[in-house]
């Protein structure tokens, strides 16, 4: 009988080191050349459509697969660094892929002729990081008006994008929820829409329906708001009855567990509806409040026992609508909510409650409910040719708008690899390491790197690879999240510390056919 068969391979110490990083060294090579105002874009080719262009970090990492294993470890360790400051920071990818790639170039020189220091090794990229950021902390600025539009910019590389961003911004607050959607013509448009972000997420992963975002998308969903446990299949089959199959469905309960949980996940899993459960984020009173807040957001009625309610009757008419819904591991995001008469009413005593009110500690939580209720979400339309270049446009817009809203949030450094080159950390692995993204741009624009790097390192100011000359980087608006930068040193020691350990590899080889 023919099969198939799989067998491992296993590789040591310097010699697995050495595998891995060849496939860093590829990954980064491949973004290096995007980093920088003056940085060039990679095509990727999608077999059956049209080619992409993309000057992002992300994308290329995301598109690149290597046959050898060994590589594909390094790719993968490479992406997951980029991820994590792109996911949390919304861009300096390409900065943390090169901060990576010279940061283990460094530490793997050190362990290359005596593997007995590796935990020294590990313990001085640690000290460096608390260093390097402690100084780093000193130099950031708080973020001015003007530096809006500045920094969505610089991220997005798109004068157009950038306006888009910052009208949107203007229109939901610092602090507001925007997305990006699908738009059905050509071109970018905004609107705030009725919705609200809580601090929320799936009770189970096998409800992802968006294997790309690790999230569930839910279209023209329904919304049930339960105030108490849900765990029988009895309490869920009226309601999934009722709306009917095909149909998206969130529940928001006290806790949703036992058969109930197993039943919707076999109804999500089965493609018998799009289904989310999220336990309600809050306790005791404020948990009914929050219950209420959704139901006048959404038009829903909150099924519940006070009110002489039961779940195991309840039907769709009890349900809220909204356009869209995304559910992430720790948030929720409702997206276009069919508001009932009583919003305004609502919004209206909370406003009062405000007023009167003598506790700082109530005034904010109701000020936190308001603006849920108030201000809105931001959505961006993107329109494209095809559904590639949407998604290539897609992650300029994403990283754009979390670049400006870290830059709120934390404030700003000196941009241009400046911020890093300045630093002055005792430990020789990171004096050099921090240098390199100064150092690539300054390549990419065909400059002298050696007397850039020095010019920067001996002067106030920074290099501007637009004009070619030292400029006032706070006054010439050249400037990067201060939160951006953070990330992009922390994901480059975290994956440098994971390398440094690594003394056994096993990959899969090629599986081949038996008899």
């Amino acid at each position: 009988m023919k099969g198939l068969s799989m067998s491992k391979q296993v590789t040591y110490g310097q010699d697995a080191r050495k595998l891995i990083k060849v496939g860093i060294d590829k990954a980064a090579n491949a973004v290096k050349p995007t980093l920088g105002v003056v940085g060039r874009t990679a095509i990727i080719e999608w077999k059956g459509l049209d080619p992409i262009e993309a000057d992002d970090g992300v994308t290329i990492l995301k598109n690149l697969e290597f046959k050898d294993q060994h590589e594909e470890l390094g790719l993968n360790k490479l992406r997951k660094a980029a991820v994590r400051t792109s996911i949390e920071g919304g861009d300096g990818t390409a900065t943390t892929t090169v901060l990576t790639q010279a940061l283990i170039d460094e530490a793997f020189k050190e362990i290359s002729e005596d593997g007995s220091n590796i935990r020294e090794v590990s313990e001085r990229l640690e000290k460096g990081l608390e260093e390097c950021l402690l100084e780093l902390s000193t130099k950031k600025q708080d973020v001015k008006e003007e530096d809006v539009e500045r920094i969505a910019t610089i991220s997005s590389l798109d004068a157009e994008v950038a306006k888009v961003i910052t009208g949107a911004i203007e229109q939901v607050g610092t602090s507001g929820v925007i997305t990006i959607e699908k738009g059905q013509q050509l071109g970018y448009e905004s609107e705030v829409v009725k919705g609200a972000r809580f601090e929320s997420g799936f009770i189970s992963p096998y409800f992802i329906n968006d294997p790309e975002t690790q999230s569930v998308i839910l279209e023209e969903c329904y919304i049930v708001l339960v105030d108490r446990k849900i765990s029988t299949n009895e309490q869920i089959i009226s309601l999934l009855k009722s709306i009917g199959t095909g149909k998206s469905i969130l529940f928001i309960a006290d806790m949703v567990d036992s058969v109930a949980l197993a039943s919707l996940v076999a109804n999500a899993q089965n493609r018998v509806a799009n289904i989310a459960a999220i336990k309600n984020p809050y306790s005791a009173s404020r948990a009914r409040e929050f219950l209420m807040d959704m139901a006048a957001l959404t038009g829903a009625t909150v099924i519940s026992e006070e009110a002489g309610m039961k779940l195991d009757t309840a039907t769709k008419e009890l349900c809220g609508m909204a356009e869209k819904v995304i559910v992430t591991k720790d948030k929720t995001t409702i997206i276009g909510g069919l508001s009932s008469k009583d919003l305004m009413v609502r919004a209206a005593a909370i406003e009062t409650e405000i007023k009167q009110t003598t506790s700082e500690f109530q005034k904010s939580i109701l000020e936190e409910r308001l603006a849920q209720l108030t201000s809105g979400i931001g959505v961006i339309r993107v329109g494209a040719y095809t559904d590639t270049e949407y998604n290539a446009k897609k992650y300029k817009f994403e990283n754009a708008v979390n670049a400006t809203q870290a830059a709120l949030q934390e404030g700003v450094v000196m941009g241009g690899g400046c911020a890093l080159a300045k630093l002055q950390p005792k430990d020789p692995m990171f004096q050099k390491a921090l240098i390199a993204p100064l150092k690539q741009m300054a390549i990419n624009a065909g400059m002298d790197w050696y007397k850039v790097v020095n010019d920067v390192k001996t002067s106030e100011g920074g290099y501007d690879f637009k004009t070619k000359r030292m400029v006032d980087m706070f006054k010439e608006g050249i400037i990067d999240p201060f939160k951006v930068t953070r990330l992009a040193l922390e994901s480059a020691v975290a994956i440098t510390r994971s390398l440094v350990n690594i003394d056994v590899a096993i990959t899969v080889e090629e599986e081949k056919k038996s008899e």
